[in-house]
């Protein structure tokens, strides 16, 4: 009985093998099939067995290799290569530079030139001519780009700041200089990454103080900084505001800004801005800064006071209570020391005299300016854009215009004026980008127009 058990067992064996399967190594095989066989011979076991061992041993090497694990490899991203930083859009198809030929030059001698230790002299160049037009951007309602604008302390050069990129930026800026007396532009510099909004000489005029606002895309913070006039150079910058301000202006040996939101006018040492400003508490929070005909003192015109400062001492004078709810945008002194004019926007405009104040217009524009060879305030009017003249302190109509009714007719508000003494007219740049110069004909009431540049559409 014990053989035949053993017979089927190997019968059994021999069948799976011979089937290709894989025998369970845990469980004994059975078959209860009731056929009989001979037993087989002792060689035929050793067979057996030993084709029984090698195929254990050949599933255990398999369960060796099933049990290895490999430890993946990981490849580290360079996230600072790999992630595109943002740039801007510099656009300079309004800018051409052109070299200038000998017959050129002689032709730009016999035109009027500006003197030769005027501020415009210095930066001339007698080898290239660089054409510049303001751009038009076509973005939302369209319009041009150009926050900032100021004059020379000699009066021989503007400084117009215009914004490249697109409008949801980042944005650049490029400041141009222009000759106050041929109209030749002198200059351009570039700040591929600087959104500057206020500009202002120091007072040789060697230098500008720009301020430039956050950009968070590029991580640029707010920055003040000076540059040199001649070649665009940053020579000294300060990260000491950590918010927008207000208002820029230069003063004996200090460069002020007026912080936003804030109690604080920030003095830094002009020739060095690096340095720790020194800090006067103002009771406004908002403001723009005037500075006196003799550069002695500076007021600055906020939300609820007219405050006047000594320039070197930094003390303040004397503060005015201003009206509620009223948030002036300009401010200059007329002439002299103690005749301060205050405008707002579609607000009223204001003169003080000491204590005393006298409203000259109730919905003032933009720009406001002084003539101070003929004593006469120049403002625009909220409505119609008109360009009205007053003399003060007497407040006497001198003249008016409405520049989109004078010949070659022009569009826009004033965003800047100023009289220039050399030429005996007004020059305005308004906010579709058109610099024209005004004069009154002599004995008359009609006004001349000279259109100096247009924008590039």
């Amino acid at each position: 009985m014990k053989t035949v058990k053993l017979l089927v067992i190997v019968l059994s064996v021999c069948i799976l093998a011979s089937c290709g399967k894989k025998p369970d190594k845990n469980l004994p095989v059975k078959d209860t099939s009731p056929s009989m066989a001979q037993a087989p011979k002792s060689s035929d076991m050793k067979e057996i067995a030993k084709a029984n061992n090698e195929k254990i041993a050949s599933d255990k090497e398999e369960e060796q290799q099933e049990g290895k694990f490999e430890k993946p490899v990981f490849k580290l991203k360079n996230w600072d290569k790999d992630v595109k930083k943002e740039e801007v859009e510099n656009d300079s198809s309004n800018i051409t530079v052109e070299k200038i030929g000998q017959d050129e030059k002689e032709n730009n001698d016999k035109e009027v030139s500006a003197p030769s230790d005027s501020l415009a002299a210095k930066l001339a160049s007698k080898n290239e001519k660089i054409l510049w037009t303001p751009k038009w951007h076509f973005e939302g309602v369209g319009g041009i780009r150009l926050p900032g604008i100021c004059i020379s302390p000699d009066s021989s050069v503007f400084a117009i700041i215009e914004t490249t990129g697109t409008a949801k930026g980042p944005n650049g800026s490029r400041i141009v200089l222009v000759n106050a007396y041929n109209w030749q532009v002198l200059k351009i510099h570039e700040l591929q990454e600087n959104k500057i909004t206020q500009i202002c000489f120091l007072p040789d005029g060697k230098g500008m103080a720009l301020w430039s606002e956050k950009q968070s895309m590029i991580k640029k913070p707010y920055e003040l900084i000076i540059v040199s006039t001649e070649k665009g150079d940053i020579q000294s910058a300060s990260r000491d505001i950590k918010s927008d301000i207000t208002d820029l202006a230069a003063v004996q040996g200090y460069v002020i800004a007026k912080t936003f939101k804030e109690n604080d006018i920030c003095c830094f040492d002009s020739s060095d801005i690096s340095k720790s400003p020194k800090k006067i508490k103002s009771e406004n929070l908002n403001g723009v800064f005037a500075i006196s005909p003799d550069k002695g003192r500076f007021a600055l015109a906020g939300e609820k006071f007219l405050e006047i400062y000594e320039s070197a001492g930094l003390e303040l004078l004397k503060k005015i209570k201003f009206d509620e709810n009223f948030i002036p945008d300009n401010a200059i002194f007329a002439g002299r020391n103690d005749l301060l004019v205050v405008s707002g926007y579609n607000k009223p405009g204001f003169i003080f005299k000491d204590d005393q104040k006298k409203t000259f217009c109730e919905n003032t524009g933009r720009s406001i300016a002084f003539n101070s060879e003929e004593k006469l305030l120049v403002f625009e009017k909220y409505l119609n854009n008109e360009i009205c003249l007053i003399e003060v302190p007497d407040l006497n109509e001198y003249g008016k215009f409405v520049p989109a009714g004078i010949n070659p007719k022009t569009q826009g508000a004033a965003i800047f004026m100023t009289y220039l003494k050399h030429l005996g007219k007004y020059a305005v740049i308004d906010s579709y980008g058109n610099l024209c110069l005004y004069s009154k004909y002599q004995k008359s009431k009609k006004w001349s127009k000279q259109i100096i540049f247009g924008t590039k559409k």
